[in-house]
């Protein structure tokens, strides 16, 4: 069996997958009957088009809520038995979520526990075991979490290290009973304890990276192509500084933020005002000043962000899709995530090193149905093929590698 690397065009030793949770379940029957029902037949309709090679396996990142990663902790016969037979490649594990991350309110509380509360600590540990019980022997992977907790809360940085440093040190304890390598990914989002390229680089300079070889070799970074990009980051100067700074990156998550480029157009963005889960908006003025809310109902009763020149909101949209309109006053990140595509495949391939790629568009069953009409998609299976394509043709036009469709 071929392992995910082979869809064409990929760096030598990468893994590309898509996240688990964007289907909602919250056990482990759930997650078995979502492979079953929507990444069995996408993997068959990749092989169909070309974008697989004959025989390969479809990369997974599996979202564990508390309960499937106690679950496969215990007994992971059930769930590695699906994947062998599906030809279903797990690689990495999503543990930001713990809860039901598709309950009928979310909002703040998916970074509940915060990582200043054991029950983080524990959960993660779990989930770790977990996923170092799928990978092969001597394989590795990681599992991305948040960055300690929603920033309001005002977590102490120094209490926030202390569950990430017993993290790293559980984690290097896991490999040398087990022999597999599980790195944990902080992730950072808008509004979250660290959301900028500075914070991350300056909170691991001070406070993780000098702990020792644990924190160095266990704990990096997942970087959100949709995170940043509504933070306005130069996706080109972010890689650049994190790589000066030390801080390694785990995982980059494919995934695309709405932009709207006339605030006067704002009326458009109310249907995704959904009750579910946060979408900060982070607005530029003119002069270059961001002005940064909470969720999108606040931005849009808000006169500062209505006087802004640009928006860009966390909600993950289709990554293919440049514009969700036809009048193209609802945009996408798309851009941003192809300058930091290629740049950290250039990067990866200037230093011989391989990337683990998650496509992670969660946001479907919020999505507007007239949105979904409008891109030509029918249902999550539809939108993940042409996720799939999509990276695929990125892959290939860098490598000149013939396309497969």
């Amino acid at each position: 069996m071929h392992p995910p690397s082979s869809i064409r065009g990929a760096p030598a030793g990468s893994r590309l997958g898509y996240c688990t949770n964007v289907h909602p379940y919250t056990d482990l029957a759930g997650l078995l009957a979502a492979l079953e029902q929507f990444a069995g037949p996408l993997r068959q309709r990749l092989l169909t088009a070309g974008v697989l090679a004959p025989g390969a396996s479809l990369g997974v990142g599996l979202w564990f809520p508390s309960e499937v990663a106690c679950a496969v902790a215990e007994d992971s016969r059930p769930l590695a038995e699906t994947l062998r037979r599906l030809q279903l490649e797990a690689f990495t594990v999503n543990a930001f979520p713990a809860g039901a991350f598709h309950g009928s309110r979310v909002k703040s509380q998916v970074f509940r526990p915060a990582w200043t509360e054991p029950e983080r600590l524990g959960y993660t540990l779990v989930a770790a075991r977990a996923l170092a019980s799928l990978l092969p022997e001597g394989g590795h992977g990681c599992l991305s979490t948040h960055t300690g907790g929603w920033k309001a809360w005002s977590l102490e940085p120094e209490r926030v290290a202390d569950g990430l440093l017993a993290a790293a040190e559980g984690l290097a304890s896991l490999e040398r009973q087990t022999g597999r390598c599980v790195r944990l990914a902080l992730e950072p989002e808008p509004l979250s304890s660290l959301e900028t390229t500075d914070e991350v680089c300056a909170f691991f300079g001070r406070y993780l990276l000098p702990a020792g070889e644990a924190a160095r070799r266990y704990l990096a970074l997942c970087y959100d192509a949709c995170h940043q990009a509504v933070e306005f980051e130069d996706m080109a100067a972010s890689l650049a500084q994190l790589r000066s700074a030390g801080v390694g990156v785990a995982k980059l998550q494919l995934s695309s933020a709405l932009r709207l480029t006339r605030p006067a157009d704002r009326a458009l963005l109310a249907p995704f005002a959904e009750d579910r889960w946060s979408h900060q908006v982070v607005a530029r003025a003119a002069s270059g000043a961001l002005h940064r809310l909470p969720d999108l109902p606040d931005a849009l009763t808000d006169t500062r962000a209505a006087a802004a020149a640009e928006w860009r909101i966390h909600y993950h949209v289709p990554i293919f899709a440049e514009r969700l309109d036809e009048g193209g006053r609802l945009l996408t990140t798309r851009p941003q995530l192809e300058l930091l595509l290629e740049r950290a495949l250039a990067q990866a391939a200037a230093c011989g090193e391989a990337l683990d790629l998650e496509i992670e568009t969660y946001t479907w069953t919020a999505l507007p149905e007239a949105r979904r009409v409008a891109l030509g998609l029918h249902d999550v299976v539809d939108c993940l093929e042409q996720e799939f394509r999509w990276v695929a043709g990125r892959l290939q036009q860098r490598s000149g590698a013939p396309s497969g469709s």
